[in-house]
């Protein structure tokens, strides 16, 4: 089954978002064309759940995405 391509209440596609980070209830994206944008949706594991099935890279999961 193929993921939706879009989310309730979410102004973007899914093809527009390049990365995201997840942060308590917020959520930091970027889209393609370099702009940063916030979202915070009523039901977070979900709006994760559609990024990550839209394979939108979680930041958290790059290497060294931490700097020390």
């Amino acid at each position: 089954m193929e993921a939706a391509t879009h989310f309730p209440n979410f102004e973007y596609p899914a093809s527009e978002v390049f990365k995201y980070i997840h942060f308590l209830k917020d959520f930091t994206l970027m889209l393609n064309y370099g702009d940063i944008v916030k979202f915070t949706p009523d039901d977070e594991d979900a709006f994760k759940k559609w990024l990550d099935d839209n394979g939108v890279q979680n930041i958290r999961e790059e290497k060294d995405w931490v700097v020390k």
